[in-house]
């Protein structure tokens, strides 16, 4: 062995042979078995103590690259180990050195995700914006929230913090068997069960996930709720889109494809559909029931707002015509309350609530608790009702200015109709006026709207638009309509005007 000892170095001796026989190990210049020179013999030809090279071997020895044999000296170890701990096998074992690899490719697990959230307009504070369709915070019951946490705060009880069971907290679970009961759905003990959720795109993305296997597709509305569509392209999950109409959901063209067996799930809205309004007609209702159990297809139903009706009669759940166990209900209480609260339920056949309880203690075992108890302590103290009371009155003024300025300030060729709950507008618009390069001008103008593009789910853009009243003072929404009408009526004198605005979704960021 040549080694060299630097006596101006501040590394001891003993580091600096033992580093440059582990060095000469790993670069295999020293191979399995071989003898090391005696301490003794080592010591006179380096011209340092045998302490020093005893400690040098102790080292080597207590990181596994040499072994002592009684009687016989010093062996490089048959699997040496590294100071560090790092295996020490020849570079010809081990491969290239670690900077000579590639670096990872992640792009093969990337997605197209620009329309996961509306652009943010560059424009000034004072934009209208009716782009968000979520309650007001404006409305909150502030005063009433703060004395139901005070109490439960005043009086913790251990449950409010610990992993609780994953059906969720069992005076709301249930209050919501009884929400369901007096809406027409069997609850008797046997035929459905509720479980709570984390919020409603937790309660579908666990519904999916259970129901779906890879490379299997799911049939949805065109267009259709955003943040579905962002939910299916995260998780890889094909979808065949179906055309809606006044009545709702194309239930024709659903059986072509039920035929076809393209669709292992259908997916509804229908009860004040997102983006457009509009509430499936009973028949339909029927028809959609009809298909789903003679093609043996489970359907989700998404009711996020049944309770915000402003008029007209009231819609049942889909479930209520549920009777052969194929339809699995969402609700939530983020768009009739609280966004921010994050308390859904699934309202599901008895028959899988136990595979779908152990599929969410998979994926993550329990909610809040401490929410499940504030939300439940707020309805039974009559706060939810009463908040929910006032603040639909309050939609219900809103949607109705803008409704009444659209009629006034529309031009012809323009369509609405006019929504009995929910919170947005569905505009459509003359053939020729496409919504993105309309929302560019439009945010010029001042005002910002959700273009069709953005819930397509082919991702086209088209001549529609959708207007959320449910964030704005009743002076904004007539200010902010004029300001688009007026926008709108200038394209359709001047079609020149849309050259200027944005071809695709892509160029609004």
């Amino acid at each position: 062995m040549n080694l060299e000892i630097n006596r101006a170095a501040t590394e001891p001796l003993y580091e600096q042979i033992r580093d440059q026989i582990e060095t000469l190990v790993r670069d295999g210049l020293l191979p399995v078995g071989t003898r090391l020179p005696s301490v003794r013999q080592l010591a006179e030809e380096l011209g340092v103590s045998k302490n020093t090279v005893d400690l040098a071997y102790d080292e080597l020895a207590a990181h596994g690259v040499v072994e002592s044999r009684r009687g016989s000296g010093t062996f490089i170890a048959a699997q040496p180990q590294g100071g560090n701990g790092v295996n020490l096998r020849t570079h010809d074992e081990l491969g290239p050195s670690l900077g000579d690899y590639p670096p990872m490719r992640w792009d093969p697990y990337d997605f197209r995700s620009e329309f996961f959230m509306m652009p943010v307009s560059r424009g000034s504070s004072e934009m209208i914006r009716f782009t968000q369709a979520y309650p007001d915070p404006e409305l909150f019951p502030f005063d009433r929230i703060k004395q139901s946490t005070t109490n439960m705060l005043w009086n913790p009880e251990q449950f409010f913090f610990d992993i609780g069971h994953p059906q969720g907290y069992q005076p709301l679970v249930e209050h919501l068997e009884r929400e369901m009961a007096l809406a027409g759905v069997p609850m008797a003990q046997g035929e459905n069960d509720i479980i709570l959720t984390g919020g409603f795109q937790r309660a579908l993305a666990l519904v999916l996930d259970f129901l779906l296997k890879p490379g299997q597709a799911v049939a949805i509305e065109s267009p259709t709720y955003s943040g579905l569509l962002n939910l299916l392209i995260s998780r890889n999950i094909d979808y065949v889109p179906i055309p809606i109409d006044d009545h709702g959901m194309d239930t024709d063209y659903l059986a072509g494809i039920l035929k076809r067996d393209e669709v292992k799930a259908i997916v509804t809205v229908p009860t004040f559909h997102n983006p457009t309004g509009i509430c499936m007609s009973p028949e339909r209702r029927e028809r959609l029931m009809h298909l789903a159990m003679s093609h043996r297809v489970p359907v989700v139903e998404d009711d996020w707002a049944r309770l915000l009706r402003y008029d007209g009669p009231v819609d049942p759940p889909l479930k209520r015509l549920d009777q052969g166990g194929y339809v699995i209900h969402i609700g939530t209480f983020s768009k009739v309350f609280l966004p921010g609260l994050r308390v859904g339920w699934i309202t599901c056949p008895a028959a899988i609530s136990v595979p779908l309880l152990r599929a969410k203690t998979g994926s993550d075992q329990s909610d809040s608790f401490f929410l499940q108890v504030l939300l439940h302590d707020l309805i039974e103290r009559g706060h939810f009702t009463r908040h929910l009371r006032r603040a639909n009155k309050a939609y219900k003024q809103r949607r109705d200015v803008m409704c009444a300025t659209l009629l006034s300030e529309l031009p012809d060729g323009c369509r609405f109709r006019v929504p009995h709950g929910g919170f947005s507008v569905w505009l459509e618009l003359p053939e020729q006026i496409k919504s993105v390069p309309l929302l560019t001008l439009a945010r010029q103008a001042g005002v910002d709207f959700v273009p069709a593009a953005f819930v397509m789910p082919d991702r086209r853009d088209a001549p529609a638009l959708r207007l959320s009243f449910s964030r704005n003072t009743s002076e904004r929404i007539e200010r902010g309509i004029k300001l688009l009408c007026g926008v709108i009526s200038d394209c359709i004198e001047n079609p020149g005007l849309l050259d200027s605005g944005a071809k695709t979704y892509e160029d609004l960021f």
